[in-house]
């Protein structure tokens, strides 16, 4: 009498269609995992360029205060040397 699964209902839903809304779910929270992990990934590499910026950052700001250094040197320099 159980044998055909379609005409099993509880509240008026088949078995059926509340297994398939269950595997839609499923897919579902698969799609939002891997959507998460692409996040995290593009957030270590977002990371990772920001230090690189940083750093580059840094460094300008240091060649910029060694040259006004050179500069500065310079202009103290008596005129005519």
């Amino acid at each position: 009498m159980l044998g055909n699964r379609k005409n099993v209902s509880s509240n008026g839903n088949t078995i059926d269609a509340i297994r398939n809304e269950l595997d839609q779910t499923e897919k579902s929270k698969q799609d939002i995992e891997g959507t998460a992990s692409d996040i995290k990934g593009t957030s270590t590499k977002l990371e990772s360029s920001i230090g690189t910026a940083t750093d580059a950052s840094e460094r300008f700001d240091q060649l910029i205060n060694e040259c006004q250094s050179i500069i500065d040197q310079i202009r103290k320099q008596p005129a005519g040397e």
